[in-house]
C-alpha cells in the first residue's frame, strides 16, 4: 500500500512538472504575436526597457509592424524586428466585469424591491422595477470601475 502511494506520488509530480515545461515554451514561441488579429491593442517591451503601446498591424517571420502614439510625433507605424523584442502583451477585454455587475445589481434590487411591493395598490411590481434599474445602475458602475484597471496578458516572452 506504502509503494502504491509513492508511484501515485511520484506520477503526480511529473505530470505536473511536464504541463508547467510546456506553458513556459509556449511564450517563447513567435507563432504567437503572429497569430494575433490586426487591430488587436498590444504592449511591446523592449531588450533596452522602451516600452510602446499601440495596436498590431502586421507580423511577419521576424519583424513586428505596430501603431503606436508618441508625445511629439503622434501616432505612427513603427516596425520592430524579433531580436530587440523582450516580451509582446495583449490587452484583456473589460467587459465581463461590467456585465457582472449589472447582473448581481438587478438581482439585489429586484429582492429588495420586492419587499417594498404592496399587493393591493395600482403599481404592486413598482418596487421590483425600481430596484432592479437602481440595483443594476449601481452595479453596472461598480463594475466599470473594477475594469478600469489595466489588465494585460502575457503573449510572447524573448527565449
Amino acid at each position: 500500500m506504502q509503494s502504491a502511494k509513492q508511484v501515485l506520488s511520484i506520477v503526480l509530480v511529473l505530470l505536473m512538472s511536464s504541463t508547467t515545461m510546456f506553458a513556459q515554451q509556449a511564450l517563447s514561441n513567435w507563432s504567437n504575436v503572429e497569430n494575433l488579429k490586426p487591430g488587436t491593442k498590444i504592449v511591446v517591451r523592449t531588450k533596452n526597457g522602451r516600452e510602446f503601446v499601440g495596436t498590431k498591424r502586421q507580423s511577419t517571420d521576424d519583424t513586428l509592424f505596430m501603431e503606436a502614439r508618441f508625445p511629439v510625433q503622434g501616432v505612427r507605424t513603427i516596425s520592430l524586428s524579433k531580436d530587440e523584442i523582450q516580451e509582446v502583451r495583449k490587452n484583456k477585454s473589460t467587459f465581463f466585469y461590467p456585465l457582472l455587475g449589472l447582473a448581481i445589481g438587478i438581482g439585489v434590487g429586484v429582492a429588495i424591491g420586492s419587499t417594498a411591493d404592496h399587493p393591493g395598490t395600482d403599481d404592486p411590481n413598482l418596487g421590483k422595477i425600481l430596484g432592479g434599474v437602481l440595483g443594476g445602475g449601481i452595479g453596472l458602475t461598480a463594475g466599470e470601475g473594477i475594469s478600469r484597471r489595466p489588465k494585460t496578458k502575457q503573449i510572447y516572452v524573448a527565449p
